[in-house]
This record gives C-alpha cells, sequence and structure tokens, in this order.
C-alpha cells in the first residue's frame, strides 16, 4: 500500500507578530483547507499569545478560541491546539495570532490529504 492515500504535514513555520494588539493572518491564501491544524507556541518565548477569528481583541477577549502560556527561558512544554475536521475544510486564513510581545507567536503546521493515483 505504498501509493495509498494519506495525510501530509505541511508547515507554515513561526508566524509572529511585530505590533502587539495588532492581530496578524495566520496567511492571505484563502485556498489552503486543512484537515488537521496544530498551533503551539515557540520555546523559550516569554509573553502570552492568542488565537482567533476576525476581530480577535486579546484586551476584551472578543474573537479569542484560545490563549496560550509561553514556556519561558527555561524551556518546557509546549502549549499547543489541534483541531481537525474530517471533512478536510478548514480554512487557515480564519486564523489570527496576536502577541503581548513583539516578535512572538506561533508555530503553525497542518495536514491535508493527498490522494493515491495509483489506486
Amino acid at each position: 500500500m505504498a501509493d495509498s492515500p494519506s495525510l501530509q504535514p505541511r508547515s507554515l513555520g513561526k508566524v509572529a507578530v511585530p505590533t502587539p494588539g495588532t492581530p496578524v493572518r495566520v496567511t492571505s491564501d484563502t485556498t489552503i483547507r486543512a484537515h488537521r491544524i496544530r498551533f503551539a507556541v515557540a520555546i523559550g518565548e516569554t509573553g502570552r499569545v492568542f488565537l482567533g477569528v476576525a476581530g480577535l481583541n486579546k484586551a476584551s477577549g472578543a474573537g479569542v478560541l484560545k490563549e496560550f502560556w509561553p514556556t519561558g527561558a527555561g524551556g518546557g512544554v509546549a502549549d499547543e491546539l489541534v483541531i481537525e475536521s474530517a471533512a478536510g475544510d478548514l480554512r487557515l486564513s480564519d486564523y489570527y495570532v496576536d502577541a503581548n510581545t513583539a516578535g512572538e507567536g506561533l508555530i503553525i503546521a497542518y495536514w491535508i490529504w493527498v490522494p493515491s493515483f495509483n489506486s
């Protein structure tokens, strides 16, 4: 079954927030659809990071889906959130990141279904 369809990982790398209080869209590419998305803090960062949808306002909590806690300079286990859809209809462009510290953000990976062309 070497040619069987499977979920293939992709990564956006770290999506950083240049100016705290100004949410950054995860991607402007509205065509990316995923079955699974993983959002995780970068090890060693010191400020809280927020994941949300359009209208994200970390101060009021509007549009916030999750508040991530930092690992700090000593490292540790990274806080993460994984969302999944069996239909593969998660749009990465629907999500935004904000942070309390400039330059910090989230590492974002996603999985897409890759069909087999030999079956």
